[in-house]
């Protein structure tokens, strides 16, 4: 099976690109490579030999109607959120429908710093880092990050897990202090798999991050095109 890489696009094309050559540059030139384009106004497209890449066209609310999605949540908390996590949940697990054989999931504003072979890994039910709420005094529950992780769809869909629940997604029900509004990209999964030991495992690299550098909401933050320019000159050294 061929390993890929998914990469949930929005009006980044230039963080994208750099992402995408960085693993070229890291190891991954036969790795084939899907964006799931959600931009309304800065789609990716491919200007230059990438390899195997296969873009998903979701411009135009094609295969996810996000307004359509929302609209089903009429006491959403407007304004505890912009809804970016919601939408990326929704994306990722539209995904998992797509490419049922498993991927690794990568962000659209990450850059390999170092080759990642050693995500992918059957033995598991998802590899990558765990961040840990407990004890801090917050509210969110512990998730699976996922600016890089390694998904065994086939193992997760079989166990019932999920990557996007609507009760169980940052924001969608009434009230701030629901529960259900505080899981962030990627809490709901690492839920369902520690509810389901031993039939699903997760495997935790603490040192993961030291594999990449995160420009940290690339797509959702200002969105400052010149910053994003000047970050990538910072750093082409990992992707050209």
């Amino acid at each position: 099976m061929k390993k890929t890489i998914a990469i949930v696009h929005y009006n980044t094309p230039e963080l994208t690109t750099a992402g995408i050559k960085s693993i070229r540059k890291k190891g991954g030139m036969d790795w084939k490579v899907v964006v799931f384009d959600n931009s309304n106004e800065r789609p990716f497209t491919i200007t230059e030999p990438l390899g195997d890449i296969t873009i998903i066209d979701n411009t135009k609310g094609q295969i996810i109607d996000f307004d359509a999605e929302l609209a089903k949540f009429p006491n959403k908390c407007s304004y505890l959120s912009t809804f970016a996590s919601a939408k990326h949940m929704l994306s990722v697990q539209k995904l998992w429908e797509l490419m049922p054989q498993g991927f690794i999931l990568m962000e659209s504003d990450v850059i390999l710093s170092q080759p990642i072979d050693f995500l992918w890994d059957e033995n598991y039910a998802a590899v990558g880092k765990i961040q840990h709420f407990a004890g801090t005094g917050r509210l969110e529950p512990d998730r699976l990050l996922p600016m890089l992780c390694y998904m065994n769809v086939p193992l997760l869909t079989a166990n019932g897990a999920r990557y996007f629940d609507p009760m169980r997604c940052w924001a969608l029900q009434k009230g701030v202090m629901v529960r259900g509004n505080w899981y962030d990209t990627g809490a709901s999964l690492l839920e369902d798999i520690v509810r389901t030991k031993p039939a699903l495992v997760c495997r935790n690299y603490k040192t993961l991050p030291e594999c990449y550098i995160h420009y940290h909401g690339g797509s959702w933050r200002q969105n400052n095109v010149e910053e994003q320019k000047a970050w990538l000159e910072e750093h082409k050294d990992l992707w050209t």
